[in-house]
Formats: C-alpha cells, structure tokens, sequence
C-alpha cells in the first residue's frame, strides 16, 4: 500500500520532466522570438537553468540593440551563476555592466562578477591565480562603488581571500622547509631561507611568523654550517642576525632556547674562525 504514493510521485516527476524536455524541443523549433523570450523566463523563473541559458544564447543575437537585449544578458548571466559555472557567469556578468552601465542593474552585475571568480577560486592548497584574479576584480568593484550595499561582503572576501593567500604562503615555506630536511637537504637550504624571509615581507603580521622565523634561523645555521669556509663567517653572522631579529619579536616565544642554541653555536663557530 505504501508503494503507490512512491509510484505517483515518479510517475508526476517523470510527466514534468518529459512536458519541460518536449516543450524546450518544441522552443528550440520556433522563430516566434517572442515567445521563445517568454519559454526563457519561465524556465529561469522554474530554476530550469540549463533550458534557460539554451533559449537565451539562442535569441541574444536577434533581440542586441533592444529593449530586451539588457534582461536577456542579465538572466543569462545568473543561469550560469547557478549552474556553477562561474567562469562563464564572471564573464556575462562583465559583458552586461560594460554594455549597460547606466542600468540599475550594472553594480550588482560588477559585484557578481568578482563573487563569480571568488566562488570558482580553489582553497588554500591549490594554486591561487584565480584566487588573485577575484581580490582584483573585488577591489575594483569597491573603487567604483565605494558606498555600495555589497561594500561589505566584498570586504569580508578580499580578507578571507588574503588569508587564504597567506595559508598557502605559510604551506609552501613548510614544504621547502621538509625538503631542506631531507636526504638532499643541502639544495633547498638556501631556498626555505628565502621563502621565510619572502612570508615576512608579505604578511608581517601574520600568526605564522613566529615559527617561521625560528626556522629562519635554524635554516640559517644549517647553511652556515655547511657552506665552504669563505662563506661561513658571513653565513653565521646572518645567523645571529636573525636571532636578534626574532628574539626582539618573541621574546618569550616557545622556540627561544632552541633559537638561542643556534646563536650560541653560531658565535662558537665565528670564534674558531677568528
């Protein structure tokens, strides 16, 4: 008994699904622009999204230049937007407000160009061009309209979009740390040095600066100390720099014994030097 009402609703659902396919087929045949307008609007309004984008690519040539070329953009663009195709939605939308931008429309269209990209940008283990792409298109969008109703929102993503730059940032110095770490570490030595001191020139506030600028200073030891001899002066000078660098920072930081190991070693070292 409890099968039949599970049956009608696949058999209603199967029925809506075949009366939309037959009715966009049926579109798809028409040259009464018109009305193949109208079967647009009502497959977006239905959330048909896919059908909808198929009949406005299709009358957008027909209907440039007129009254209705301007809606027909717009909806086209947030067909895409709910597909997920934010590529393509960022791009409608930027068509649309470089085309008509004196529509009421065209600062929500810039807006939901650069929402577009920032929705499309991966998280903080992948690459982040992107990423880049949509705090630049972010900040445009704030230089046009600085008083606009997304001011906010566009604030809050350009800061979460920075702190997934700095994430990645951070992860990229822990890899060439490990790496410095291993079997070949003496040819990634002097590349995890640059990377800390890369993170500390980007994000010098950063929470991970703390660790990173201890390893800063092991890294450093450690090419000091396997560096040819007329290098090793100036290698563990920078050494000590660094100590002092960190220590004035994070004077009461956790790693401030094992910093403070290197120095003492590093000014042994300079010693047998002199």
């Amino acid at each position: 008994m409890k099968k039949a009402p599970i049956l009608l609703m696949l058999c209603s659902l199967i029925l809506a699904l075949s009366s939309c396919t037959t009715q966009l087929a049926k579109l798809e045949r028409s040259n009464d622009y018109e009305e193949l307008f109208n079967g647009a609007i009502a497959f977006y309004e239905k959330g048909q999204y896919a059908r909808a984008k198929v009949l406005f690519e299709r009358i957008q040539p027909f209907y440039r230049g007129s009254e209705y070329s301007e809606k027909i953009r717009y909806y086209w663009a947030y067909s895409e937007y709910y597909m997920g195709l934010y590529q393509l939605a960022a791009y409608q939308f930027s068509v649309f407000y470089n085309t008509y931008g004196r529509s009421p429309w065209a600062e929500e269209a810039q807006f939901m160009e650069a929402y577009s990209l920032y929705k499309d940008s991966p998280g903080p283990d992948l690459e982040q061009s992107s990423s880049e792409e949509a705090v630049l298109s972010m900040q445009t969008f704030l230089n046009r309209y600085p008083a606009s109703q997304y001011y906010q929102q566009a604030n809050d993503i350009i800061d979460e979009l920075q702190v997934r730059f700095e994430t990645k940032a951070y992860e990229t110095a822990k890899l060439y740390y490990k790496l410095s770490t291993g079997l070949s570490y003496r040819n990634y030595l002097e590349a995890a040095l640059t990377t800390f001191q890369s993170f500390k020139s980007d994000y010098p506030d950063s929470k991970f600066n703390e660790e990173l600028m201890f390893l800063s200073v092991e890294t450093s030891f450690k090419l000091a100390d396997n560096s040819i001899s007329s290098l090793r002066k100036e290698r563990f000078d920078k050494t000590q720099d660094l100590y002092k660098d960190f220590i004035e920072r994070f004077p009461t930081s956790e790693y401030s014994d094992k910093a403070k190991d290197y120095y003492d070693r590093s000014t042994k070292e300079l010693s047998k030097l002199k």
